[in-house]
């Protein structure tokens, strides 16, 4: 039975989680302080820690941080009341997996739990299959031609990120290769024969696009659906107008623990959340990873490769 650490202040919180927590088959564990919920953490075995923000001494932002030097697995769901919604954003940057707003309805408390759950499962699967074959240098280094530092230092970090699941930003000029990072680090995932589903936010505008991304209810529309088991890529993710950026970060509560996430952008997005033209919280979700793919001027030398490499391409289709 799945354990849940709850961590609230208030004794009336307790009884009322332990009453529908429960049921659903979720064991319960209660302290009242961030520091009492850490050594706790320490000492016992926890699958999900659900946790109050507004805490003394300890509060949850304090504890979140804490329990991820500890545990860098841990999986962190924190309550909050309207009034604390900045703080609530902060901790997605810190990790934690979720926030719940108080006062919250029990189905939404559920489903939360339970996504946790899965993705627990998830991280606990992936560390199982640890041993697997690492991606091959050639099949990155074929795609990606370069030898000058920051080429390298790329490739470096592609071939880190094609064993993980956690969403990934990748940031750079046109030209700069997003597109292909993306199909290299789906192709190098743990299933490379699931679906890449590419949805380029410019063309938001057209007829559709709202239905196909976002769909109804937070559930997500036919892409969305369609990328389940496999890879999501959101291009140009800066051009997604902000009504739409809002109603995004519902959908990824609601399903991201499905699909791969990666999105792209020719924009600093940290730049624009900061100046207010991008949803502060759908920046922590997507941001976690983020890439900067370096333009040509900044890698001088690897054009002679690069010459090379497409007069052949273009010579040799087969190439």
């Amino acid at each position: 039975m799945p354990a849940v650490l709850i961590v609230d202040d208030l004794l009336s919180i307790h009884e009322m989680l332990d009453a529908v927590i429960q049921p659903t088959g979720f064991a319960t564990a209660f302290t009242t302080d961030g520091e009492k919920a850490l050594v706790r953490y320490k000492a016992e075995k926890f699958d999900l820690v659900l946790a109050d923000i507004d805490m003394k001494p300890m509060d949850g932002i304090t504890l979140l941080k804490q329990l991820k030097l500890y545990d860098p697995n841990c999986v962190v769901i924190i309550m909050t009341a309207y009034a604390s919604m900045d703080s609530a954003i902060q901790a997605l940057k810190y990790g934690a997996f979720d926030y719940l707003q108080k006062p919250f309805k029990v189905d939404e408390l559920i489903a939360t739990l339970k996504r946790g759950m899965e993705f627990r499962q998830f991280n606990a699967e992936r560390a199982a299959h640890a041993t697997l074959p690492a991606p091959q240098a050639s099949d990155i280094e074929s795609r990606l031609i370069g030898q000058s530092p920051k080429a390298k230092k790329l490739i470096q970090q592609i071939k880190k990120l094609c064993a993980v699941r956690t969403p990934v930003l990748l940031v750079g000029e046109s030209g700069t290769g997003k597109a292909t990072v993306a199909d290299i680090l789906h192709a190098n995932s743990e299933a490379p024969l699931t679906p890449l589903v590419r949805i380029d936010c410019a063309v938001s505008s057209d007829q559709g696009f709202r239905d196909g991304l976002l769909g109804q209810d937070g559930a997500g529309g036919a892409w969305v659906q369609q990328a389940k088991g496999g890879t999501l890529l959101l291009e140009h993710i800066q051009c997604l107008p902000k009504p739409m950026q809002k109603e995004l970060v519902s959908v990824l509560r609601n399903t991201s623990h499905g699909f791969r996430l990666i999105c792209t952008s020719s924009e600093d997005l940290e730049e624009l959340t900061d100046e207010g033209h991008f949803n502060d919280e759908l920046f922590y979700r997507v941001a976690s990873l983020p890439v900067a793919l370096p333009p040509l001027r900044e890698r001088l030398e690897d054009l002679p490769a690069l010459v090379k490499y497409f007069t052949n391409k273009a010579t040799n289709p087969l190439f």
